[in-house]
């Protein structure tokens, strides 16, 4: 009976042995996985690998994408991605959110800001070199720039992006009329 045993446990051993062997697909992060190479470029020290790579697992791909884009315009892009995708709290500041979540806020308003800037191009014929003041007036304004687009586009018969301007960006935080 204790030969039938040992041989059993044995055998059920030497099964899973073969199959983990078998098995070649790498599932660790070490093995292989690497995020994105814009991510990757940003990051400076490269044990925190795991981090990102556990953050495009939960879904946030496109944010790490997004703030890598934004990051390419700051003075020290690593530096500024690397604080912008901290997870943890800083020491003191427990009750307040992380940087990541920060981050996640500011990616939302940005999206929403790009969305309204497009539809006011759309609405607007806007210079190519005036497309900063079209931002400016959406971060300031946020729906607001929209109502002062419609307002251009109704009254201002030959020059509507000027007047659109004057309307958004010469008044402080007035609605359009």
């Amino acid at each position: 009976m204790a030969e039938s045993i040992g041989s059993t446990l044995t055998a059920r051993r030497e099964f899973y042995r073969n199959k983990a062997s078998e098995s070649s697909s790498v599932t660790s992060i070490e093995g292989g996985q690497v995020p994105p190479k814009v991510i990757d470029d940003l990051i400076d020290n490269k044990m925190y690998r795991r981090k990102f790579n556990a953050l495009i697992r939960k879904g946030h791909l496109q944010d790490l994408l997004d703030l890598a884009e934004v990051a390419q315009g700051k003075d020290k892009p690593s530096h500024w991605f690397a604080r912008a995708t901290r997870t943890t709290p800083v020491p003191g500041n427990e009750s307040k959110p992380t940087f990541w979540d920060r981050s996640l806020k500011f990616l939302a308003k940005l999206r929403k800001v790009r969305r309204i800037a497009k539809e006011i191009g759309q609405r607007l014929k806007v210079p190519a070199s005036s497309v900063n003041a079209v931002y400016k007036a959406v971060w300031r304004h946020n729906e607001g720039a929209i109502r002062m687009a419609v307002t251009a586009a109704e009254t201002g018969k030959k020059h509507p992006f000027g007047l659109f301007c004057t309307l958004a960006l010469k008044k402080p935080d007035t609605q359009a009329i």
